[in-house]
């Protein structure tokens, strides 16, 4: 039986280590102990020293117990440890991210380290430099050239002719956007990332789809045969088709899109092979849809009964209505054939003789009452300083009158049913001096004056003094869009114009195009659009250079079935513009645009105009012709050297902010020179015999040869 002795253990738990053996010892590590675990100690030193007894055991239990109560100090250690640690990580982040952040601030309006365009590194960069490096470093983007195969042959296209460079500026942007979003913790932890692992934005490649365009037209011209519509014509009452033909041509839709598809690209091979089949282009309009119009054209000669029996409400107590009959036969002189507003070809009534004959029929007729114009007060400089209100009147409107009667033909035209009478629309006549702004606010915004020479090119000058015609009076308002062929259109026999000059495959047909020589009109309506400041939508350079026209300032025009080139901007100031034209007589005559308006602040500047690749023409062989008399000859091309150009326009207000920069490239191919002579060419000269010598000189009679006339046509 083990007997346990009880002793007091307050020796045990006294330090009776010596100092040699206290420095033998194994360092022990210092832990934190926060201030209320200190409080804790002291009140418990404080308190009397307690007696502590234990069991004495027996040799097998020689293993002494510690006190249940030494578990405290080693919970308090423990969450000192984990609050240290806690506290250290906070402080340790923070200071991270001062440094970030100060890191970050000082790449403000910079790239970032670790941002590349490819394999083009643009840390620390403005946006500057960036564009300077990404353009060096990309420059070779315009290197190479397409060659396309065609049934006619194989033409190239160079890289550069096709617009293909590097878009720099956004892919400066793009640099610069990354870690710079506005939050600076997120652009920190980004700059941080963007600089251990790097960053790659995508290279961007522009191609010039309208430059492309052009060019792929050039090489494709010569083997593009358009297809012609079916059209119906009315001559003395009668309507007679002329059918339809279908064309050919290269699909330059599809071979466009191929090479901007594959020079967005940037691993493009510098040498492209494409190739370019030909298809068939149909006409729009057929030999079936031909006979369908003239169908229903049968059906609209109708005599149409015109009545007015609404007095209108200023009319005075002895006001009558009136009636009138158009007889069948005006209708059917009226009736033309064209493309709809809906895009169908078939008939219509000309609006412009139905209104005119609306207004002869109405002139007399008693039933409109007039405005009264208002009087204009001056001042005694002649300055008008206000108006003595006038008085709108009532008549018949004759625009909206001419579209009932339309409207009523097209559905007897379509299988509707005739009606007794078609009702006159009214309307207010405004008088024409609305306010004294009208009179001394609007200014000459844009002008412009081009020469030209009355020949067969033009018509005798018929195809530039139409379109003037045309144009004089129009008003494109605030936003409106403005389009040349609309403004001057329809382009025809019946609407004015008459054969003119045509360039056609590199060479001019004085005689060969519709309304040839319109360009004159044209180009000076870019030129007065351009220098009011106007936004320009579209504009298109001659395949060759006319010298009368500003260098790479002309815009030519066409319609063709297969491509339209148009001149097209928009009024995008905040007031109407009211167009005047026109043009002058004589041997040298002219064409004057001007675009009235309020003042607008808008001042242009004009760069650029010089000539680069230059192309020296000359003049082809003789052609002797049987079409001109024996001996005469005529200029049938002038020649004329070919150049690239470009000019600049900036557009800026008041404040000196810029409001338009346009660059108008122009490409003119040159042409030889070709001079035409009557009769068959001359024979081959034959060897003179070798002369037996005379025993004195004699004088030779002299030979005269006759002074052959030159006929030159004016281009």
């Amino acid at each position: 039986m083990t007997t346990d002795a009880v002793v007091p253990s307050e020796a045990a738990d006294q330090d009776t280590t010596s100092l040699d053996k206290a420095a033998s010892e194994q360092p022990v590590a210092a832990v934190w102990v926060p201030p209320e675990a200190e409080l804790m100690d002291s009140v418990l030193a404080s308190r009397p020293p307690r007696r502590w007894f234990t069991r004495r055991s027996s040799p097998a239990q020689s293993q002494r117990q510690p006190p249940v109560e030494s578990e405290a100090p080693s919970h308090r250690r423990l969450l000192g440890f984990a609050v240290a640690f806690v506290v250290g990580a906070v402080a340790t982040l923070f200071l991270l991210s001062a440094v970030a952040f100060g890191l970050s601030r000082s790449y403000d309006n910079k790239v970032v380290p670790g941002v590349r365009a490819g394999s083009i590194d643009l840390s620390g960069l403005t946006r500057d430099q960036a564009i300077a490096k990404l353009r060096a470093g990309f420059a070779y983007l315009s290197n190479g050239e397409a060659t396309i195969t065609t049934p006619v042959g194989v033409a190239a296209i160079t890289y550069q002719q096709a617009g293909r460079v590097p878009d720099t500026e956004a892919m400066a942007d793009a640099a610069l956007a990354i870690d710079h979003s506005g939050n600076p913790i997120a652009d920190a932890a980004g700059l941080v990332h963007s600089a251990a692992f790097g960053q790659v934005i995508p290279v961007v490649i522009q191609v010039d789809p309208t430059a492309l365009a052009r060019r792929i037209q050039q090489l494709a011209g010569n083997s593009t045969v358009a297809p012609q519509d079916a059209q119906v014509t009315a001559t003395g009452g009668a309507f007679s088709i002329t059918p339809a033909t279908a064309g050919r041509g290269v699909d330059e839709k599809s071979i466009e899109s191929a090479i901007i598809d594959k020079l967005q690209q940037p691993n493009a091979t510098p040498d492209l092979q494409l190739s370019g089949p030909f298809v068939s282009l149909a006409p729009t309009v057929s030999d079936k849809g031909a006979e369908d119009a003239i169908a229903r054209a049968q059906k609209m000669i109708v005599d149409v009964s015109l009545t007015w029996s609404t007095p209108p409400a200023a009319a005075p107590s002895s006001w009558k209505g009136q009636s009138w009959t158009i007889p069948a036969s005006q209708i059917r002189g009226w009736i033309v054939f064209g493309t709809r507003p809906d895009g169908t070809y078939g008939p219509a009534v000309d609006q412009a003789e139905l209104e005119a004959y609306l207004s002869a029929i109405t002139a007399n007729a008693g039933v409109a009452v007039p405005p009264v114009e208002p009087s204009v007060v001056w001042d005694s400089s002649g300055k008008p300083v206000s108006l003595v209100a006038g008085k709108d009147g009532v008549g018949i409107d004759l625009a909206a009158t001419a579209s009932a009667i339309s409207a009523y033909l097209d559905t007897l035209a379509a299988g509707g049913s005739a009606d007794p009478s078609v009702e006159i629309v009214t309307g207010p006549i405004h008088p024409q001096i609305a306010s004294i702004d009208t009179v001394s606010s609007m200014v000459i915004v844009g002008k412009w004056t081009t020469t030209f020479y009355p020949d067969i090119s033009n018509g005798m000058g018929k195809n530039i003094r139409q379109p003037a015609t045309n144009l004089n009076g129009q008003v494109i308002g605030p936003g409106q869009h403005f389009s040349f062929l609309q403004a001057v259109g329809p382009i025809d026999a019946a609407h004015g114009f008459t054969m003119g000059g045509v360039i056609l495959h590199g060479k001019s047909d004085h005689t060969g195009a519709m309304g040839g020589g319109i360009c004159s009109a044209s180009t000076t309506m870019f030129n007065a659009a351009a220098t009011a400041g106007l936004q320009i939508d579209e504009r298109h350079a001659h395949y060759y250079y006319i010298n009368r026209y500003p260098v790479g300032r002309d815009a030519t025009v066409l319609s063709d079935g297969v491509t339209t080139w148009d001149l097209r901007w928009t009024n995008d100031t905040s007031y109407p513009i009211v167009i005047r034209a026109w043009t002058t007589y004589g041997s040298t005559s002219t064409i004057t645009i001007q675009l009235w308006s309020m003042a607008i602040t808008r001042t242009v500047t004009w760069t650029g105009g010089g000539k680069a690749n230059i192309v020296y023409a000359g003049n082809n062989p003789p052609e002797y012709v049987s079409t001109l008399p024996p001996g005469v000859e005529n200029i049938a091309e002038y020649a004329t050297n070919g150049f690239d150009t470009g000019v600049t326009r900036v557009v800026t207000d008041a404040s000196g902010k810029v409001i338009h920069r346009d660059v108008w490239y122009s490409h003119y191919t040159a042409v030889n020179g070709q001079v035409e002579i009557g009769g068959p060419p001359p024979a081959a000269p034959t060897p003179a015999p070798t002369p037996t010598p005379a025993p004195s000189a004699a004088a030779s009679p002299a030979i005269t040869t006759p002074r052959r006339r030159r006929m030159v046509e004016t281009a």
